[in-house]
């Protein structure tokens, strides 16, 4: 049986321990029966804004869950990016689960649930997968 994928949507690329710390994240995916589909892939080149996007996207058509970081990320909003990939689950009618904010703008509210921290948006999104 194929497990659940979810993709983990947020500015942690920018981290300067990224690379453990999706590993991280793919760990708490593993225990909670769940496949991690990283934005962060060393097999993408980083210098072409197009590569990133379209390995981006192909990870996100194939996610059946997204789990997002939603902290402020350079300024006051989270990032760009993380807010796009949340809108293109959202159209797709991918479950989402947020996390790092503790309110949602008033068009999101309906689309994502939130968590406190990605630990614990991981085992919500894990469950929510698991039902019928």
């Amino acid at each position: 049986m194929t497990r659940p994928r979810v993709y983990l949507a947020g500015p942690d690329v920018f981290r300067p321990d990224a690379e453990q710390h999706f590993a991280m994240l793919a760990a708490v995916c593993e225990r909670n029966g769940l496949e991690a589909l990283s934005p962060f892939d060393l097999s993408v080149d980083i210098t072409s804004a197009r590569a990133i996007y379209e390995a981006n996207m192909a990870k996100l058509q194939a996610a059946d869950g997204v789990v997002a970081n939603l902290a402020p990320f350079r300024g006051e909003q989270p990032d760009s990016g993380t807010v796009f990939e949340v809108g293109v689950a959202a159209a797709r009618g991918v479950p989402v689960v947020g996390y790092g904010t503790q309110e949602l703008a008033p068009g999101l509210a309906g689309a994502v649930a939130l968590a406190e921290s990605a630990e614990e948006a991981i085992r919500v999104m894990a469950v929510a997968l698991s039902l019928p």
